[in-house]
């Protein structure tokens, strides 16, 4: 019983790890991966269910999450398609973690699916520090980051933790998301900041836009360092096991 709730949970943990590699080097997750994961997902779930390992109540509340967060945040521009197959995939085939890693009594247990979103949640405000951090030791070497376009205090603040200034031939690699573009102001081509860019965005449209007017951009394009969720959706799951040990052992102190 217990080896077929570590399968699964094994599984799922090595599906995403793939599509977390598929999405970081070409910026794609092949349907072909979540077609063929799907249906061995559903199997492992209905033998779970067979021999009792889950409630009907607890697939049915695991999956409806993951697909009502997984469309809401897809249609917010949050998630990419495959971040949501993701989430999904999670939901529905691992719908809680190994019982030797359930909450001890009295803990409030959560669907897996939630626990990996929030902990990625948690997660991806980590990346921001980092990109702070660089943009701090770039302007301790006196790189100017917001030269050639003008901009608020408030919008200087926020691009110093989500954005950085690279070279306009690093977009073509799909590390960076350009965060800028130009448009024409009173005759005149002008930078200007794109606040929100969503996951599904077309990355080529923004690219011959700054390359029709490399010109404004010889000093380097304002663009975000990209990492995809599924990456984050990873690192939770695998860490999952340790936030609720974590939770083992605070009841355990609490009743010594």
């Amino acid at each position: 019983m217990l080896l077929m709730l570590w399968v699964r949970f094994v599984f799922v943990l090595g599906v995403l790890m793939y599509a977390s590699v598929c999405d970081v080097w070409r910026r794609q997750v092949s349907n072909w991966v979540w077609i063929f994961c799907y249906p061995i997902g559903c199997v492992m779930t209905l033998l779970a269910l067979s021999v009792n390992l889950l409630s009907v109540s607890v697939v049915l509340f695991s999956l409806g999450c993951s697909v009502g967060l997984g469309l809401v945040l897809f249609c917010l521009g949050f998630y990419g398609g495959a971040d949501v197959k993701a989430l999904i995939f999670v939901g529905l085939t691992t719908p809680a973690l190994p019982f030797v890693f359930n909450p001890a009594p009295g803990v409030l247990e959560l669907p897996l699916v939630l626990v990996v979103f929030c902990n990625a949640t948690l997660l991806t405000m980590i990346w921001p520090l980092s990109i702070f951090i660089l943009n701090l030791k770039d302007g301790l070497k006196k790189r100017s980051m917001f030269e050639g376009i003008a901009l608020s205090l408030p919008e200087k603040v926020w691009l110093l933790f989500t954005a950085r200034r690279v070279k306009l031939a690093e977009i073509e690699g799909l590390r960076y998301f350009p965060i800028e573009r130009v448009v024409l102001q009173e005759g005149q081509p002008t930078r200007t900041l794109v606040h929100f860019v969503k996951a599904e965005a077309d990355l080529s449209k923004y690219r011959d836009n700054l390359e029709e007017n490399k010109a404004l951009y010889k000093r380097g394009v304002l663009a975000s360092p990209t990492i995809p969720s599924i990456c984050f959706f990873t690192l939770a799951l695998a860490t999952a096991p340790l936030g609720n040990l974590f939770f083992w052992a605070i009841t355990l102190l609490g009743a010594i």
